[in-house]
């Protein structure tokens, strides 16, 4: 997740986001959303490591961050220009989502497995009302 904010920082999404809507994302709203996003994944992490009953928020944030990358795909492909963030979201985020919940398809049960995905989508698309507001 570091080398995807990192990629998005350095590679200006606040300012693509100006580009590309009518109202984008400050550089603070930015850091902002990311830090505390930051935070709930690590400590939400170390739970699912630890506590076998919170395995399904690995699969909430890996579902996250597979989203993300693949957002970032389609909005450099309708914009034709690079979203920063697409990078990492091709070679990390999408394998990885969907390494985590395959894995996890055989340890959770089917609800809880797509109750999981849907609180990572439903996790996202907070995080990018709460930055686009």
């Amino acid at each position: 997740m570091l080398l995807h904010v990192a990629e998005e920082w350095f590679g200006g999404f606040p300012a693509w986001t100006g580009v590309v809507l009518d109202d984008g994302v400050s550089p603070e709203q930015f850091l902002a959303v990311n830090g505390v996003g930051l935070l709930l994944v690590t400590a939400g992490t170390l739970a699912a490591w630890r506590y076998r009953g919170a395995a399904w928020l690995a699969v909430s944030f890996a579902t996250l961050l597979g989203v993300n990358g693949v957002l970032h795909i389609a909005a450099t492909a309708a914009w034709r220009l690079y979203s920063p963030g697409a990078v990492t979201g091709l070679l990390l985020s999408i394998p990885l989502g969907i390494a985590v919940v395959r894995a996890s398809a055989g340890r959770l049960s089917r609800g809880v497995l797509v109750g999981a995905v849907l609180f990572g989508i439903l996790f996202h698309a907070a995080a990018t009302s709460m930055a686009l507001s």
